[in-house]
């Protein structure tokens, strides 16, 4: 009994999933619009059959071949935007047609009979020239964009035969614009023709108001390297329509690199570079322990460095204000350092502090050695010295002044 109720209770599930389904495969089914396509001749008239259609939309497609009445029906969801590309031998079309909002409708396809044009490529000397870019334009819109090889031709795919304007293209050559007309094979052969134009490097600093001409070099691949001169402007000839990678340098600032497209007329282009960043800074060389010291710190070009971290032995210490100014406190006699870094560079100082306070140290005396008596001559014969009581004390006179002084001695008693 149990499992025939599980068995009925499946079966309903099962049921409402194929009864849900139902809906969807017929609003799906619904979604689909036929669509009649018939080929049709510039004239209007339809083709013979064996074209192969293809249509297409985002997300989608479906091809077809046409009967010999020169229709294809094709199945497409309901108001999608669907492109229709022809493939033949015969027929062709250079531009998809559209069909907008799809319904179940009726269409008429113009096709145009095929061509090809192969196309030689040589300069005024008359050889070919490779790689040279080449672009037909029907109506004003893009049709092909090929590249010569190195026999100096292309030959494009099948297009509709008719005018078109034919665009060469080459690095080094002036651009070549001309009308031709494409049958079913077309043989042209178009010269082009070499050029050149002054190209003009002016190289400043426009830090400055009006900005500075700067004394520079200018690396130019394939024409070495130009000194600016006084006005920071530096020329040359280069070939036309062509793109340079320019390098320019200066002492003092950053290297600068700038693509240069060149067209067909003289150009002027400039090159502005900036001062390689750097940090200047000014503080007082010997300072007093727990003085407060100013640090000023300037830029490259003399502005204050702002928001700049001052840290000494790693510690962050503070920040420069506005005028790039900090004051820092020394705790410790001897040599202190601080960093300032502004996130780009960074600089270091060093400051003397000095304890007033603190007890020199003292130094243990040096032995003075006695002096080393010298020899004297002995005076010569005849000759008087003194007795070390000074000149002219001979024992004589010696005696002499002692018994003077006893008697002097006597008349005082």
């Amino acid at each position: 009994m149990g499992s025939t109720r599980v068995s009925v209770g499946l079966c309903i599930v099962m049921l409402v999933g194929v009864v849900g389904a139902l809906p969807a495969a017929v609003t799906a089914q619904q979604d689909q619009v036929t669509v009649t396509m018939t080929i049709v001749d510039e004239d209007g008239r339809p083709v013979d059959g064996g074209i192969d259609v293809m249509a297409s939309w985002d997300g989608g497609s479906v091809n077809g071949t046409t009967a010999s009445n020169g229709q294809v029906l094709l199945d497409v969801p309901r108001g999608e935007n669907v492109s229709i590309q022809i493939d033949d031998d015969r027929y062709v079309r250079n531009i998809p047609y559209t069909i907008e909002d799809a319904t179940s409708e009726s269409v008429d396809v113009p096709v145009a009979d095929s061509g090809t044009a192969t196309i030689t490529v040589r300069n005024t000397e008359n050889d070919t020239v490779e790689n040279a870019r080449v672009l037909l334009y029907q109506s004003g819109q893009y049709v092909t964009d090929q590249r010569t090889g190195a026999d100096g031709t292309v030959t494009t795919p099948r297009v509709e035969q008719g005018a078109y304007r034919l665009t060469i293209l080459k690095a080094g050559y002036f651009d070549d614009r001309t009308r031709i007309e494409v049958g079913s094979q077309t043989t042209i052969n178009q010269t082009i023709e070499q050029g050149e134009v002054l190209l003009t490097v002016a190289v400043e600093d426009d830090y400055f108001e009006p900005p500075e001409s700067l004394d520079a070099a200018v690396e130019i691949p394939g024409f070495g390297t130009l000194q600016t001169g006084s006005d920071g402007d530096a020329s040359t000839t280069v070939a036309v329509n062509t793109r340079y990678d320019i390098t320019v340098t200066a002492d003092g600032y950053d290297r600068a690199q700038q693509t240069v497209s060149v067209g067909e007329d003289d150009i002027t282009r400039t090159v502005s570079l900036d001062r390689t960043d750097e940090i200047n800074l000014t503080a007082q060389d010997q300072v007093v322990i727990g003085q407060r010291v100013p640090i000023t710190a300037t830029d490259e070009y003399d502005d204050p460095v702002v928001g700049a971290t001052v840290t000494q032995d790693g510690q962050e210490v503070g920040t420069t204000n506005e005028d790039g100014v900090v004051r820092v406190r020394p705790e410790s006699a001897g040599t202190v350092t601080y960093t300032i870094d502004d996130g780009d560079t960074s600089e270091t100082v060093s400051i003397e502090v000095f304890d007033p306070d603190a007890t020199p140290t003292a130094s243990a005396p040096s032995a003075t050695p006695s002096p080393t008596p010298t020899a004297t001559d002995s005076p010569p014969a005849g000759t008087e010295t003194s007795g070390g009581g000074g000149p002219g004390f001979t024992p004589v006179t010696v005696v002499a002044a002692l018994a003077l002084l006893s008697l002097v001695a006597y008349r005082h008693r």
